[in-house]
């Protein structure tokens, strides 16, 4: 299991480091939220290596906090994507609504709706990797 286990968290870094390096490359660094992603992929990065080597409590307790947080800015970054594509649509053509909304909203290329449900992937990793681990307490001082 120990195994598997490690394997998962090797898929997870090489994830979060290619979708690190393209955000970086496409410019995804114009506004506040933005940088979201690229804030929890390195603050994440340091904590997934450490569960993976040597899974103490508190580092495997932020690992799942981080990840869950990948979860809420995938959601969130694919409602900021729709939104920004469905805006655009109907400056196209005023009066859209509805499914074609939608449907027009979904399939524009630019930015790509569902692209911020890599971090939603990234992030069900990330707990699947985490779970059933009892990291290790630090060994108490005596008289505790």
């Amino acid at each position: 299991m120990d195994r598997m286990r490690q394997m998962v968290f090797a898929v997870l870094l090489a994830g979060m480091a290619g979708t690190a390096a393209e955000l970086l490359l496409t410019g995804h660094t114009e506004a506040f939220w933005q940088w979201a992603p690229l804030a929890l992929l390195g603050t994440a990065a340091p904590s997934v290596l450490l569960v993976a080597t040597r899974p103490v409590e508190w580092a495997v307790v932020l690992t799942r906090v981080l990840m869950v947080l990948f979860i809420a800015a995938g959601a969130l970054g694919t409602w900021f994507h729709y939104e920004s594509n469905a805006e655009f649509a109907i400056e196209l053509a005023p009066g859209l609504s509805g499914f074609a909304l939608l449907r027009e909203a979904l399939t524009r290329p630019t930015p790509p709706p569902l692209a911020p449900g890599t971090m939603i992937m990234l992030g069900l990793l990330g707990l699947t990797g985490c779970h059933g681990i009892r990291g290790s307490r630090p060994p108490r001082a005596q008289g505790e």
